[in-house]
This record gives structure tokens, C-alpha cells and sequence, in this order.
């Protein structure tokens, strides 16, 4: 007749059950990388290019603290709402307004 040990049987519980749940991360895992996986963002699928606008400092390429409609040239997608954004009306913009540009142009992506 074999005698256990009550500590041995409290430590195999949550060795099974760490087992189980490694497994358990392992499988959902290995189902969204691989190269079955498929694609749901609505963009990439229409082969659109996510645009991310650039922060304050990369479009201030003078470095004067402010942003102008030249240095926004390459961003057309934000140089349609400048004059919306500027409030001082004085043709340039402070990094306040530049972030206010920034939430116009993801309103009117969101509409």
C-alpha cells in the first residue's frame, strides 16, 4: 500500500491547469499569426494607405515654433482645413492649432 504525501497532492492541480492554459495561449496565439490569417481592417483591404499625420515638430521644418501652409505643401489632406484652424487668421499656425488641424481632418475621416 502506497502512502501520498498531502503536499504532492496539492502541488499537481496547478501544474495541469498552468499546463492547460499555456496550451490554451499557445493555440490562439499560433491562429492569429500565421499566414492563413485574414484580413479585417476595411483599409488594407481596399489597399488604402493609412494616413498618420505627422507630429507638430516634423511639419515645423524652419523650426520658428509655428506651422505655415508652405511647410504643409507635402499634406494636402491637412491643408484643406487651415483656415478653418487658424485663429488667429495670421496665416500660421501654433502647435494648439496644428493638434486642432490634426482633429479636423480625423472628423471628416470618421464622417
Amino acid at each position: 500500500m502506497k502512502i501520498y504525501n498531502s503536499s504532492t497532492k496539492k502541488l499537481w492541480l496547478p501544474i495541469v491547469l498552468g499546463v492547460g492554459l499555456v496550451g490554451m495561449i499557445q493555440s490562439a496565439y499560433g491562429e492569429g499569426t500565421g499566414s492563413d490569417s485574414q484580413v479585417t481592417n476595411p483599409a488594407i483591404e481596399s489597399g488604402q494607405a493609412i494616413k498618420q499625420s505627422p507630429s507638430f515638430h516634423q511639419v515645423d521644418k524652419n523650426g520658428d515654433h509655428y506651422v505655415t501652409k508652405d511647410e504643409l505643401k507635402d499634406y494636402p489632406y491637412l491643408l484643406k482645413h487651415f483656415d478653418k484652424v487658424d485663429a488667429g487668421k495670421d496665416g500660421r499656425l501654433e502647435d494648439h492649432e496644428y493638434e486642432n488641424l490634426v482633429m479636423e481632418k480625423e472628423r471628416e475621416k470618421g464622417q
